[in-house]
């Protein structure tokens, strides 16, 4: 039996540690857990929530495309795109992911966009229950 150990390349962004830059991206963080039960506590850094906007925008554009309509306004996908990337990356190992800031990019697009399409075929088929 061959088991294949492979790690996923990882890309911080050359800030110089100690520095106002370090503080405002790296140190400044936005932690959530829900009636405690996220052990442990799903934490991002700012860096990193910029990444996941920028993600979002793409699953955003890519489901908007593939079921023509929006998953809702920037919020909504930023919401979206985190419980996707979430969800994505704790549950599903992929091999040929990088991580960039600590967000593993490939996970957070692939469950964004599934969530994001769910998400607005959902709300698509219920509203046009209640017309």
């Amino acid at each position: 039996m061959i088991v294949l150990a492979a790690t996923n390349p990882s890309y911080n962004f050359p800030i110089p540690r100690g520095s106002f830059f370090d503080l405002l991206f790296h140190q400044t963080t936005l932690t959530l857990q829900v009636l405690g039960l996220l052990h442990p506590a799903f934490s991002i850094t700012l860096i990193g929530l910029l990444i996941i906007i920028i993600i979002a925008f793409a699953a955003n554009a890519v489901t908007e495309r593939l079921t023509s309509s929006k998953a809702g306004g920037l919020f909504t996908a930023v919401l979206i795109t985190l419980i996707g990337s979430y969800l994505f990356a704790a549950f599903v190992r992929l091999p040929f992911d990088f991580i960039l800031e600590g967000v593993p990019i490939i996970a957070a697009l692939l469950g964004a966009i599934i969530i994001a399409v769910f998400y607005t075929l959902i709300r698509k088929q219920s509203s046009s229950k209640k017309g």
